[in-house]
């Protein structure tokens, strides 16, 4: 804009110098709008040649770490320094991708909450003789003439109840081993009757730790998702149990020796005051649930109705309740079998798996901001015009997974993060693919001889890879039962209608429809 001045006159133009501090002051501005135009130029996503490096880099430092049988946890933490080199070398606005990762976790603290409640649950239960019991009548279930079923039924009320196939075959299984070896049964049916039963609980108890990590990583709800693995868990379980007692009807009882569980039970007995009294607990989680109360207030007032129940019932201390809360149960019975199974449970068993929740949702809320995620799974998307498709793509990807990660929860961990923006964009409830990652990632472990739970299995079953393969029935009839809920539309739910029929050519079935709605506070 140009100054008129009248003709002669004179413009004087008086220099002063400002006062004492604003000089510093308007430097230290300067240079502050000049660092904020510097910020402003950071990008804040990658390019797809960048993902795929990036991608790869931290798959292989997981794969390396968790072969060389490191824990998950600090693995996973190393992933965020990882990031930060990348944003520095290639120019990235980290301050973004952290403030990402951040809201990312805060929107998995419902999960994660749940988790070290269970944990709380799983220990003062113990303590109270809840689970205990529910051990004493599975053993006392046992058939001679219907071993293998047996087998089956027990380790998954075991596996239920403590929620970790580990521990289910690492203490009733090596039981079921010693006893179907005595009868004449080969070591790998029985091996794969343990197996089955365990994975089964596993899948479905909500004290397990695949089963709260496989909504979380989906972003969808614990309890919503347990009800879609129905869809798909209990046909093939109920298949499974046909086929082993078909199997188990060509060994007779002759040779059965009933000692080793006689004693089992004796010791749990011994230790416990076997009652149904102990079942208030149970009662009293599912009264509250049935009324539709959060997960996370239901399981811990589970958790709070064991520690009382625990001091009349079995003569436990309120302050020593307190600690089990906290600590776990722990006891020295005499028996390795009752020792294994019941040394369990409280806050601490579940910080590991916490961490790594913490851990992976932060790496996963920092790829997705960095676009990496898009980038994978945007030429998956774009070909997608189906339910068949996308749950054809989970399976796929849940197994690739499983087979570099070599253990549940990265395959879980993997699977959601790359898939959930996907059921997200098409308008799939999260339950879906959640119930997706479980048929693959969870019972599908045992598929891989490399895979830390097979070596596992091996390794405490006293059998070869070869020897259960056969006979791991649910491994193979979890994704036939999948696809063909896929295909049929059976247990097919959608968080968003009209995007779904905007996605997808058809959609198979009528679908039951619940529109997306921000969660409850303390829901998963």
């Amino acid at each position: 804009m140009a100054l008129s001045l009248p003709e002669g006159a004179v413009c004087v133009f008086i220099l002063q110098e400002p006062p004492e501090g604003k000089a510093e002051e308007g430097a230290y501005i300067m240079s502050t709008q000049t660092q904020e135009q510097k910020e402003t130029k950071l990008r804040t996503e990658a390019t797809l040649a960048e993902s795929l490096v990036l991608m790869a880099v931290v798959i292989a430092w997981l794969v390396i770490c968790v072969r060389s049988g490191a824990s998950l946890a600090i693995p996973m933490l190393c992933t965020w320094a990882i990031i930060f080199c990348f944003c520095k070398i290639r120019k990235i606005d980290f301050g973004k991708i952290q403030t990402a990762m951040f809201d990312a976790i805060r929107s998995a603290l419902g999960a994660i909450m749940i988790l070290l409640v269970v944990g709380v649950m799983v220990g003062t239960w113990i303590a109270s003789g809840t689970i205990p019991t529910i051990i004493y009548v599975g053993l006392r279930l046992i058939n001679p003439q219907f071993f293998l079923l047996c087998a089956l039924i027990i380790c998954s009320l075991l596996s239920l109840a403590t929620g970790t196939s580990y521990g289910s075959a690492g203490s009733a299984g090596i039981a079921m081993m010693a006893i179907g070896e005595a009868m004449g049964i080969p070591a790998g049916m029985t091996a794969g009757a343990v197996l089955c039963g365990a994975l089964f609980g596993d899948k479905l108890s909500p004290f397990s730790d695949t089963t709260n990590m496989a909504p979380a990583m989906a972003g969808g709800e614990l309890f919503k998702h347990i009800k879609s693995m129905l869809y798909t868990t209990i046909p093939t379980y109920v298949i499974s149990a046909v086929l082993f007692t078909v199997l188990g009807l060509r060994y007779g009882s002759a040779n059965y020796d009933p000692t080793l569980i006689n004693e089992t039970c004796e010791g749990i007995r011994a230790n416990f005051n076997i009652s149904p009294l102990t079942m208030i607990p149970v009662a009293v989680v599912i009264v509250l649930l049935i009324l539709k109360v959060d997960a996370v207030p239901a399981i811990l007032l589970g958790g709070i109705a064991g520690l009382i129940a625990a001091v009349p019932l079995q003569g436990q201390s309120f302050v020593d309740m307190l600690g089990i809360a906290y600590n776990g149960f722990a006891i020295e019975s005499g028996s390795e079998l009752i020792d294994k199974l019941l040394n369990r449970g409280g806050i601490i068993s579940m910080t590991s798996t916490a961490y790594v929740m913490i851990f992976a949702v932060g790496l996963g809320g920092a790829l997705e901001k960095l676009g990496v995620l898009h980038h994978l799974t945007d030429p998956v998307v774009s070909k997608i015009r189906s339910i068949p498709q996308l749950v054809g793509s989970t399976m796929i990807v849940s197994y690739a997974c499983g087979m570099i990660g070599c253990t549940m929860a990265m395959d879980h961990v993997l699977t959601g993060k790359i898939m959930a923006p996907v059921y997200k964009e098409k308008g799939v409830a999260p339950e879906v693919l959640s119930r997706t990652m479980e048929d693959c990632g969870t019972v599908g472990a045992v598929l891989y001889p490399w895979h830390t739970s097979s070596i596992y299995f091996c390794g405490v079953l006293g059998v070869t890879y070869l020897q259960y393969l056969p006979y791991a029935f649910m491994s193979y009839l979890a994704p036939v039962a999948a696809m063909l809920c896929a295909l049929t539309g059976f247990g097919i739910f959608y968080s968003n209608r009209k995007l779904a029929e905007k996605s997808f050519t058809k959609l198979p079935g009528a679908g039951k429809i619940e529109e997306e709605k921000k969660p409850a506070a303390g829901t998963v």
